[in-house]
């Protein structure tokens, strides 16, 4: 462990036990701890991957390396993510695991996604209403695996791997069983959580031992989710809905009174979607369908299409406030319609054309910020992305909606389930209202880029609100500018509106942005709050590039734990 490392973690300790003591106000003790934690996030510098045949990004160097081995033996892009989405439930599972929601996005020559969402239950929770943690919480099912199944499907039959579950899933359930150092990342959210943890029993398995809180250093261990995997390794992860799994579930629903059903866990499905796109400069922008927030990003970009960002200068004044007035839009349009395509009369695709595109631009003011004051989504997720040797692609962004989820762990599973149902409206009059088989509205939306040139950038981000809005740094950073992967990720960024930390309404700005920058943005109109340069708050994003010369990059941010690898 290096001195910086070693001092950052007993840092944070110190800091934690002082902010219990005190009660620091929020925002000072969360820039500090925001501060700490990159000291603490990882030993050696994030590196950009490169390979002539695979690379893969993830948020935890044991994903990566679960996903690299599969490469090594000759597996798909496919079977790189599920190996490593598996690992990332043993050493990640504040942030994703078995009991969330998945979306793909693949890339073989055309471009396709798999929306494995998870729908309402016949009934709601007992008491008639679905609440943000605990059992009440637990109102829609879990699609993930659902998604695992057809994305295994397509490898199978489709790439060509002759790998099987118990390949793909034997890292994950070593990790799960023999434990794993307990991530800096967890170790922030669960001070960040403390009194939700303390009120869920559940969460206190991740969390503690012999009742003494998980410290740096630690083993997190979770033998029950290593026999979940052990079970899917040996009856393939259909049992997760129609085998002695579905059973198990199905009576930990009954137990907690969460609405949920074993008919509805049957009828969980995960399906092909027609991705949704839009022309931006020269290639094709590619995002994901409703119930996602993509179609917002593309909406956002949609109205850059219409504005020379080239002409603004990269970082300047104007570029900011491009980007976060076209997302303003997007988000009231957003949290006005969104809602499972499935249940409306909605031509969500029309609002993609060229002629949308110019009346978005058109709203907005070039020297003045709109008002803002819309409630935020704060949701905790991970993307994560292979490329084979083959040269396709699959990108995968899997969650528990917020970090640790619903709070609630199904029996002797080691399953934590998510809180999506929580993303309902609660006006029942609201096109994103509860009803009995419907999908909420989603966070999840990854990006691909295919250039007129050859090049493939494919990129994602954690994050709720905050995915659309790194998102489309990230686009302007690598299309506009034409930077590589490793300086698009690095290119300060904001945060418009409240998250997941605090309750502002303002436009949070990191502080390695030019603070004449900041002061134009300011008079401008903008509710100026600096925040700590590459602030975990601003998402853990990734990246990976395909070049026409046959170069394959990869790089997860600076910002987080996440490690790329490329193949010898």
């Amino acid at each position: 462990m290096t001195p910086l490392r070693a001092l950052g973690e007993a840092a944070i300790s110190v800091l934690m036990i002082i902010g219990l003591m005190f009660c620091l106000a929020e925002h000072f003790l969360l820039s500090l701890l925001a501060m700490l934690f990159l000291m603490a996030r990882q030993e050696e510098p994030v590196m950009l991957a490169e390979s002539r045949r695979g690379v893969i990004c993830t948020p935890h160097n044991d994903a990566s390396a679960a996903g690299m081995r599969m490469l090594e033996a000759g597996g798909t892009a496919i079977d790189a993510m599920l190996a490593a989405s598996a690992a990332l439930a043993a050493v990640y599972p504040h942030m994703t695991g078995l009991g969330g929601d998945a979306l793909w996005m693949l890339h073989d020559g055309q471009v396709r996604t798999i929306v494995g969402i998870g729908q309402a239950g016949q009934q709601l929770p007992e008491g008639g209403r679905i609440t943000l943690r605990g059992p009440a919480s637990v109102a829609t099912t879990a699609g993930a695996m659902a998604s695992w199944e057809l994305a295994g499907k397509i490898s199978r039959e489709q790439w060509g791997s002759r790998l099987g579950w118990r390949d793909l899933l034997e890292d994950a359930s070593v990790l799960a069983r023999d434990g794993v150092e307990v991530s800096a990342s967890q170790l922030f959210w669960q001070q960040q959580r403390h009194d939700l943890i303390e009120s869920l029993p559940d969460l206190k398995a991740l969390c503690q031992q012999q009742g003494r809180w998980l410290q740096t250093g630690d083993l997190l261990r979770q033998p029950a989710l290593a026999d979940t995997l052990e079970q899917l390794a040996r009856h393939g992860v259909q049992d997760f809905y129609q085998g002695e799994l579905g059973v198990a579930f199905a009576e930990s629903f009954a137990r907690l009174g969460c609405g949920l059903s074993r008919d509805d866990l049957l009828a969980t499905r995960a399906e092909l979607v027609e991705p949704i796109s839009i022309r931006y400069r020269d290639g094709t922008l590619f995002n994901v369908a409703p119930p996602c927030q993509g179609l917002y990003t593309l909406q956002a970009m949609a109205a850059l299409q219409n504005k020379s960002l080239r002409a603004c200068g990269d970082g300047s004044a104007r570029y900011y406030h491009y980007l976060v007035e076209a997302i303003k839009q997007g988000l009231l349009r957003r949290n006005a319609e969104l809602c499972d395509p499935a249940s409306a009369d909605w031509d969500f695709r029309a609002s993609l054309s060229e002629g949308c595109g110019r009346d978005y631009a058109a709203i907005i003011d070039d020297h003045k910020a709109a008002a803002w004051n819309e409630p935020g989504r704060p949701a905790d997720t991970v993307w994560m992305a292979a490329t084979d040797a083959e040269g396709r692609t699959a990108c995968l962004i899997q969650s528990l909606f917020h970090d640790f989820g619903s709070g609630c762990v199904l029996g002797d599973t080691g399953v934590l389930w998510q809180n999506r149902a929580a993303g309902f409206n609660a006006d029942p009059a609201h096109p994103n209202a509860w009803a009995p088989g419907k999908r909420p509205a989603h966070t999840l939306n990854p990006s691909c880029y295919l250039s007129d040139d050859g090049r493939q950038l494919f990129f994602g981000t954690q994050g709720g609100d905050g995915q659309p809005q790194t998102q489309m740094v990230l686009a302007t950073q690598l299309v506009d500018f034409a930077k590589p992967i490793d300086q698009a990720l690095r290119t300060p960024r904001f945060l418009l509106g409240r998250s997941f930390f605090d309750s502002t309404d303002n436009l949070k700005l990191e502080s390695d942005i030019d603070p004449q920058v900041a002061q134009q943005l300011a008079a401008m109109g903008h509710d100026i709050e600096m925040i700590p340069a590459a602030s975990p708050f601003t998402g853990q994003a990734g990246a990976i590039a395909l070049h026409p010369d046959g170069r394959r990059q990869a790089m997860h941010d600076p910002r987080g734990q996440g490690v790329a690898l490329g193949q010898a």
